[in-house]
């Protein structure tokens, strides 16, 4: 067939429409399947927010419902550590120190029933150095720092006064150990840390073995370690040296009686203090391994004079923790938590209780646990009975534990203490 130049171009100018209408159909279509390929990829994939939004957060703690049967706890409170007093007692063990010996051992309960009733109570330690002169049964004899008063006292019982020759004692290796062997807390703000020279004569100078005692009070007094120098006598050299010393060592120079100038405060309190010192050890049940250690502070408490008890039972009162005898024994660590009494071996128990049946140990441990806590209650009243008292008489702790007393009050004052 054939066609005329105007129907060919009308056939063309419809093809032409015809393919711009179906240019412009799969136009539209292609932009409809990118938007709808933008709108799946939005539904699935993560938003280019800088964060990704979070899942619904758990209400907080106190939004919970709470059941009267699981109150919530409180937020614990941070305690304040304790203050620590550290004192070492550096004796001069010969011959001419017997009065002080034998007066320390009647006195280191008070000191230390002293230092116990601080406000805040501190964590109290003891540490001894004994010490003589070359040529003697011994130059030093060092007990390291120690929180088991009774432990302490049984030392300080066999300290004996014996030798010395020439004047001069090895003054310089006491100090200097005093300083060094000794597990001193560490130093801050709350730690009170003393030693006391105690001494009739000044030191040799003429061994050259290292030790020297200028260095030892100037090392003290570099780790915050007070040097107190307490001169027994009137000697005038031993002044020289016991002033230089304190001076170096930022504590005090003092003058005691040769015989420690200590002197026995009695009061109508004593006996009943007594009395109730000797119950209190009444409820005491050595076992195990530490067994004979307990028996051994038992013996010593219990032949220790009115005035060393009703001490001794003061200091228990207010620390009792600071005695193995008592924190440590079976009652003390069963009422602790620290002993499980079911586990304990029947060989390792008294031979009384022993005997008995678990059941029947259980409330022997109970009633002594029980008796315990009432006679520390009665030592407690007594003993603020026996303060007031002593608070009222004009005699004050003189010697060498008067003079302990009131540089240890200036001391903890210092690190916020109150006695």
């Amino acid at each position: 067939m054939t066609t005329n130049g105007k129907g060919t171009r009308n056939r063309t100018t419809r093809d032409k429409m015809v393919s711009a209408s179906l240019i412009a159909g799969a136009l539209l279509a292609g932009l409809a399947a990118v938007a709808a390929q933008r709108r799946s990829v939005a539904a699935i994939a993560p938003s280019p927010a800088p964060a990704p939004i979070a899942a619904p957060a758990a209400p907080p703690p106190a939004a919970r419902p709470v059941t009267p049967s699981a109150p919530l706890a409180p937020a614990p409170v941070a305690q304040a550590a304790r203050p620590k007093v550290d004192l070492v007692f550096a004796l001069d063990t010969t011959g001419s120190m017997s009065g002080l010996i034998e007066g320390a051992k009647m006195k280191i309960w008070s000191i230390a029933s002293f230092v116990a009733r601080a406000q805040p109570t501190p964590d109290v330690r003891v540490g001894l150095v004994a010490y003589r002169d070359v040529g003697d049964a011994y130059v030093t004899r060092v007990f390291d720092l120690d929180s088991d008063l009774d432990r302490v006292y049984r030392r300080l019982l066999s300290f004996r006064a014996d030798g010395g020759g020439d004047t001069p004692e090895h003054v310089a290796r006491a100090l200097d150990e005093a300083v060094h062997k000794m597990s001193w807390s560490q130093s801050g703000g709350n730690a009170v840390r003393l030693i006391y020279l105690v001494g009739d004569a000044p030191p040799h100078l003429d061994y050259n073995d290292g030790y020297d005692y200028a260095k030892a009070a100037r090392a003290a007094a570099a780790r915050n370690i007070q040097v107190h120098a307490i001169r027994c006598g009137t000697d005038p050299d031993t002044a020289t040296y016991w002033r230089k010393i304190a001076s170096l060592g930022h504590g005090e120079f003092l003058t005691i009686d040769q015989n420690g100038g200590m002197r026995e405060h009695r009061t109508p309190y004593d006996e009943e203090l007594a009395k109730l010192h000797d119950e209190l050890d009444g409820t005491v049940v050595a076992y195990g391994a530490k067994g004979g250690a307990t028996h051994a502070a038992l013996e010593a408490a219990a032949a220790a004079p009115v005035a060393v008890k009703a001490a001794r039972a003061e200091f228990l009162s207010a620390k009792k923790e600071a005695s193995e005898t008592l924190a440590d024994d079976l009652v003390g660590g069963v009422a602790s938590g620290h002993v499980d009494l079911d586990k304990v071996a029947p060989a390792d128990l008294p031979r009384s209780m022993a005997a008995l049946k678990p059941a029947e140990r259980k409330e022997e441990i109970a009633k002594k646990a029980k008796d315990r806590e009432n006679v520390l209650k009665q030592i407690a009243k007594v003993s603020a009975e026996r303060d007031a008292f002593l608070k009222k008489s004009p005699e004050k702790p003189s010697g060498f534990d008067g003079e302990v007393q009131k540089t240890v009050e200036r001391a903890g004052a210092a690190a916020g203490m109150k006695f």
